[in-house]
């Protein structure tokens, strides 16, 4: 039952990325401010439901990804993940802009991208699950997606 949660909460991530795309163009009159919306919803769904995630289903976390034990690590990466989502809201609050926002998805991205990498490792070394790939592919597809909106808010 509790990884049908996780998975659940996988879809929701990306369905708020996906919100993101769509409320971009919607809203969005301008190529930074498109990419703000981007940013701040793509942040705000990505590291905020991955630190609930890692916070109250654990066990099925770690089951979903192929890992086992590590529970202090995973706790201090949901911790992350909560400061990152806190902050990218923060700065929406007080208005910090286009820089702040940049620097939190690369900061945000950078972190995937190295995750991603130890998902694909640990993938080929230990136990072979669903997110060996799929975390790696899906993280490629954010930095796609994420240029096509940095790359004109510049």
């Amino acid at each position: 039952m509790s990884t049908k949660i996780n998975r659940f909460l996988e879809i929701f991530r990306w369905m708020g990325v996906a919100l993101g795309i769509f409320l971009a163009f919607y809203w969005g009159n301008n190529p930074q401010t498109q990419f703000n919306i981007f940013a701040i919803f793509t942040v705000v769904f990505i590291a905020g439901f991955t630190a609930l995630e890692g916070f109250f289903f654990q066990k099925s976390a770690s089951e979903v990804s192929g890992y086992t034990g590590g529970h202090a690590y995973q706790r201090q990466s949901s911790l992350q993940f909560l400061a990152l989502a806190a902050t990218m809201i923060l700065a929406l609050i007080l208005r910090w802009g286009f820089y702040a926002y940049l620097g939190l998805i690369i900061f945000m991205l950078i972190f995937l991208t190295l995750s991603s990498i130890n998902h694909l490792y640990t993938g080929f070394k230990e136990k072979f699950v669903l997110n060996s790939i799929l975390r790696p592919i899906l993280t490629l597809f954010l930095w796609v997606v994420s240029l096509f909106f940095i790359i004109p808010a510049l």
